[in-house]
């Protein structure tokens, strides 16, 4: 509790006793790291910012007449005073030690303090000396402006009625946190000068105390977004709540097709501006529910999937920690790790990021009007889209799908998902900041971003659309009877989130390539044509934090699993004969197919086909040759 007293109060207050009563409504308890942090609030005494005076008028400085914040009380000596001079003939400030009335020109006085944790509060006042009547000037628009970091800022300008010169000082950097102040200053025929000022203030952008330190990272390319319930996008302000993972509510981002096209806080954005969208994965660690070491198959058993216990943050779990472990991030090792300890999922560590990411959609092929047209086997990264109701690229090899995702967006990093990327997103799906139940598959056989099933296929793999696995081919945008659109609201379960903020296509739609190989293959790299494109990709340490390697030779190697890629942990595994005859391996959990790459078949593919039925989902694994398929796309990530 702090006691608030004048800055310019007197010495008759010492030795005077106060007192204050409490009254507690509720508790509310907050993790450790949860800190108030705000910027200083100064007030001008008498409330007076802006003065006219005449030359060789007195002058006499009023400062300020309190200053409040959360962390620490200030007194007079703690503020800092700045005076800066403008004298009507360029558009240079100079700084001077006092306000000078012989001569004409307007002051800028800067009253600034800084608190213990660094934000910076300040005021300024604005003395004009003139030998007549000043010009009339006045600013359109707020004098005080509050806006998250990287929020859009236009700036808008002033009045004035007579206009011989006029200038304007300063800029605003939205990307830096901080206090700008821009000066509009206007000088008439007879040489008198007015001025007014706008104070900006730049300040953190919304953090989710959840996260702990794993907010999303935002860059120029990166727009944040709100998503209705209609599918309408805005751009958002980061200064509001315009994500929630505590309400299943995932950050999401849009990339424009033009660099410089601009859209205000709160605009709807056209969505024939929007090249891509993209979602945050925050850093977690989980908990170990199964160590996944299994090296064989069972009788087929469904059990029901537990509810995997995530916590965010930054911070890397170590063995030297009661309840955690150093995350193995090897395939088949498990450390020092043991079931129920927390492990920092590895997808986080190859890039040491907060978070990264992941594409919303399959990607897709900018132009195609086709199911036909999006089978290319070129690495044009200028072609990349990662939109609903668009055909989905595929029969393109792992080598092209990898050099496409990696010059897409060079900035931030991107690349072509990871096996783990893919195992991080399904276990924050199953966890409880996710939907935590069966992702709705895409049966839309056209391959087009965003569908979803109108029911929860019962059966498995089927060459023919039949009663338990029903799916159709629908044209983009539209409806079928069995397969919905993005912007139906019923597509929502094949959300990860069950709502518009999550991540789609990752349970049925095309097979996506992901980035995971086995060294047992018979060929290095099998036919993903890497090689040719980067020959020194499985050599050179610089490539290594692109993929996961394994070293499995069989499909039922489930035991060589990365733990959390979401493969050997969703075990036990069986065999299940599907409608067309096939006995195919699967997982205990939904279902989804399970089968481990292998000598011949060396590259993982996720997620399931759109008539795979029960088979497909996002705990759906399978291997291939990784060469072209037109059943096949992939996705993309960012780690800026």
């Amino acid at each position: 509790m702090k006691l608030w007293i004048d800055i310019n109060a007197g010495n008759e207050i010492q030795g005077k006793t106060f007192s204050a009563r409490v009254v507690v409504d509720s508790i509310q308890e907050l993790a450790d790291y949860y800190e108030v942090d705000t910027r200083p609030i100064l007030t001008l005494k008498e409330g007076t910012s802006n003065i006219s005076l005449r030359v060789n008028d007195d002058y006499q400085d009023l400062g300020v007449e309190k200053i409040e914040d959360d962390q620490e009380i200030f007194t007079s000596s703690d503020v800092v005073t700045t005076i800066e001079y403008f004298d009507g003939t360029n558009e240079e400030l100079q700084t001077v030690d006092k306000v000078d009335t012989t001569q004409t020109g307007v002051y800028y006085i800067t009253y600034q303090v800084t608190d213990r944790s660094g934000n910076i509060g300040q005021v300024v006042r604005v003395v004009t000396v003139n030998n007549d009547t000043p010009p009339s000037i006045k600013l359109v628009g707020d004098a005080t402006i509050t806006l998250g970091q990287r929020d859009y800022y236009k700036e808008q300008g002033v009045e004035v009625e007579e206009n011989d010169k006029s200038f304007i000082i300063g800029e605003v950097k939205t990307k830096v946190i901080g206090t700008y102040t821009v000066r509009y200053i206007v000088v008439d025929s007879n040489g008198n000068l007015a001025s007014v000022i706008r104070t900006i203030n730049i300040d953190k952008p919304y953090q989710e105390e959840l996260l702990s330190g794993a907010y999303p990272e935002l860059t120029d390319n990166l727009i944040p977004i709100t998503i209705e319930e209609n599918g309408t996008v805005k751009r958002a302000s980061t200064l509001s709540t315009w994500y929630s993972y505590q309400e299943q509510k995932w950050a999401n981002v849009v990339v424009l097709k033009e660099e410089n096209k601009e859209y205000e806080n709160n605009e709807v954005i056209l969505e024939e501006d929007i090249e891509s969208y993209f979602v945050w994965i925050p850093k977690y660690k989980y908990k170990l529910f199964n160590m996944g070491e299994y090296n064989n198959q069972t009788s087929f058993q469904e059990t029901t999937p537990p509810t995997i216990e995530v916590q965010f943050g930054l911070t890397n779990t170590s063995n030297s920690n009661s309840g955690e472990c150093t995350t193995p991030g090897v395939a088949g090792e498990i450390g020092s790790c043991k079931l129920n300890d927390y492990m920092t999922h590895p997808a986080f560590l190859a890039f040491n990021s907060n978070g990264f990411w992941v594409g919303k959609f399959e990607t897709g092929y900018e132009g195609a009007n086709t199911t036909k047209a999006a089978e290319i086997n070129r690495p044009e990264s200028d072609k990349i889209i990662i939109k609903p109701n668009v055909y989905s690229w595929r029969n393109i090899n792992v080598g092209n799908a990898f050099q496409a995702s990696y010059d897409y967006l060079r900035d931030e990093d991107s690349h072509m998902m990871k096996n783990t990327e893919w195992g991080a997103v399904a276990y924050l799906q199953h966890s409880k900041y996710g939907s935590q139940e069966s992702v709705r598959v895409n049966n839309n056989s056209a391959y087009i971003t965003g569908y979803a099933s109108t029911v929860e296929p019962t059966k498995g793999y089927s060459s023919s659309s039949i009663d338990g696995n029903q799916y159709e081919a629908i044209n983009p945008g539209q409806d079928g009877t069995y397969t919905v659109n993005y912007l139906n609201n019923q597509s929502n379960i094949a959300s990860t989130t069950g709502n518009r903020s999550g991540i789609y296509d990752m349970s049925g739609g095309a097979w996506e390539y992901v980035m995971g190989y086995t060294t047992g293959a018979s060929t290095s790299g099998g036919e993903s044509g890497i090689i040719s494109i980067y020959s020194d990709f499985f050599t050179n340490n610089q490539w290594q934090k692109y993929y996961d390697r394994y070293t499995s030779q069989s499909t039922n190697q489930y035991n060589n699993r990365i733990l959390g890629d979401a493969t050997g942990e969703m075990g036990p595994f069986g065999v299940e004969e599907d409608p067309d005859n096939n006995r195919r391996s699967k997982s205990s959990w939904y279902r989804d197919y399970a089968a481990f790459v292998d000598s011949s078949h060396p590259w993982f593919r996720r997620g399931g086909l759109y008539n795979g039925g029960s088979n497909a989902g996002i705990f759906d694994f399978d291997n291939h040759t990784d060469g072209v398929g037109d059943f096949i796309s992939f996705r993309i990530v960012l780690t800026p």
